[in-house]
């Protein structure tokens, strides 16, 4: 699985975390959007949140990830802790 990354999201709302694979040629804000729909299905529809509501930043830098930038270009990579607020 070269062209995917395996990263931790922690959702502090719900004091969770889940790892997913993530594609590494997609934009972070297409991520983020499917990202948001397995918190939905994963959390048993407790965790209903809308693009525009949440922001993702990296657990190790503190940094907000820009939803046109290519998960390759970000600092996301295998085993990244990604926190959704």
């Amino acid at each position: 699985m070269k062209n995917k990354f395996l990263i931790t999201v922690i959702v502090p709302e719900i004091e969770m975390e889940y790892d997913l694979y993530i594609p590494n040629n997609k934009k972070i804000g297409t991520i983020k959007q499917n990202i948001l729909k397995c918190i939905a299905e994963l959390s048993g529809g407790i965790y209903l949140k809308n693009i525009e509501s949440v922001r993702m930043f990296d657990r190790t830098t503190g940094l907000e990830f820009d939803n046109d930038a290519l998960v390759k270009d970000s600092e996301i990579k295998n085993g990244s802790r990604i926190i959704i607020m």
